[in-house]
């Protein structure tokens, strides 16, 4: 899920990260503690997440992807994503733009 905020040589598979995917997702790791083997991680994470804090999103997906049974070193983060990298990646993977999704700060005229 992390994909659209970091820099990897491969990333397979995308899900965009938006606010009501961290609520669903924190919610059901939180009433399914017992099935998940290191829910206290994913929790941190997510509570990270929807607080806004991507600062360390790198790690983060790299821990998840060990966490998730990944191998492929080219699928390692390698870097935090600028904004502009992220905004090109949601449009070129989701075919959408930024604001359709995440709505926008600023008046349109």
């Amino acid at each position: 899920m992390a994909h659209q905020k970091i820099i990897a040589e491969m990333k397979e598979g995308s899900i965009m990260i938006t606010p009501e995917r961290i609520d669903i997702l924190l919610q059901m790791v939180e009433e399914n503690k017992d099935k998940y083997e290191r829910h206290e991680t994913y929790i941190d994470i997510l509570k990270r997440w929807k607080k806004g804090d991507f600062s360390i999103v790198e790690h983060d997906h790299n821990v998840l992807m060990r966490m998730q049974g990944g191998k492929r070193p080219e699928g390692a983060a390698i870097g935090i994503a600028s904004e502009e990298q992220e905004k090109d990646y949601i449009f070129q993977v989701f075919a959408k733009e930024v604001d359709e999704v995440f709505g926008t700060t600023e008046k349109r005229n």
